[in-house]
């Protein structure tokens, strides 16, 4: 028998809206729509791992996905809902659990992000109404990458320089700022620190009122993350767009932007000479 597979969605960290820019559009999602679905039965437990559907894996064999929740979607309806309604179902109660799982909200800053999976029509159409999480890893060039071991507790660890978000512009101005390994040259640095400005119930804000709430605190994390006040390097931010909002993505990350690119890190740095 075929293994019965389910609708995915995937969000990705790449499109988020500078903060200069008028915040609007919604992350990069990847849909796999087949019309078979699995069984409650067949689902990964939390703690497990899988791949591009819900198939059981090895969590000690190369994997795309870590599963960090299974539970049930709230009620939708009997008929099948819009992937609008399902998305905004189910991505904010797996970004939740994302945090919760590896210990920190700083995981917008990182190159983790949230994975939910649900029922497709067939499984809906039977009563299913299960929902599964899952914590990707994503490569500076958009790639999903193959792990091995688990990412449980990695930000509440000292995780986060490993999986820290830099580019090789400015995030605050350019609606690409090229997401690269921060091994390679830089100009930014995520930093930890992630500002919640509301959640995905409120009403989304504008962009005067985001600046307004990250100027101070991305000031003040920035400084903390270099270890002083500089010159050369300075406080910028970016948040998602609007219309990712309803979908839990209500956060505001914060960067250690460079007046010039440098190889290195701005972690501690001090009142040192910026990295050549």
């Amino acid at each position: 028998m075929r293994r019965r597979r389910a609708a995915v969605v995937a969000v990705a960290v790449l499109s988020l809206a500078a903060c200069t820019a008028r915040v609007g559009g919604t992350p990069d999602a990847e849909v796999v729509r087949p019309s078979l679905t699995p069984s409650p039965r067949e689902l990964p437990r939390a703690g497990g791992c899988t791949d591009t559907g819900v198939e059981v894996l090895d969590c000690a064999a190369p994997h795309e996905a870590e599963v960090t929740e299974v539970g049930q979607l709230p009620e939708l309806g009997t008929a099948y809902p819009e992937e609008r309604d399902l998305r905004r179902a189910a991505v904010p109660a797996c970004r939740t659990a994302l945090t919760a799982y590896v210990g920190s909200a700083d995981h917008d800053a990182t190159r983790l992000q949230a994975r939910a999976f649900w029922p497709s029509r067939d499984g809906w159409a039977r009563g299913d109404r299960w929902l599964v999480c899952a914590v990707v890893e994503v490569a500076p060039d958009g790639t999903r990458v193959r792990r091995t071991g688990t990412v449980r507790g990695v930000l509440a660890a000292a995780g986060f320089s490993t999986l820290q978000l830099c580019a090789t512009g400015s995030p605050g101005v350019d609606e690409d700022a090229g997401l690269t390994g921060c091994d390679q040259a830089h100009r930014a640095e995520a930093v930890p620190g992630v500002l919640a400005v509301g959640g995905p119930r409120d009403p989304a804000p504008s962009l005067d009122q985001v600046r307004q709430k990250a100027a101070d605190h991305c000031s003040r994390a920035v400084t903390a993350y270099v270890g002083a006040p500089r010159d050369d390097v300075f406080a910028s931010w970016r948040s998602f767009g609007s219309l990712a909002w309803s979908e839990g993505y209500t956060s505001v990350i914060c960067f250690a932007e460079a007046t010039r690119p440098f190889t290195g890190r701005l972690w501690g740095l001090g009142r040192n000479p910026l990295p050549t």
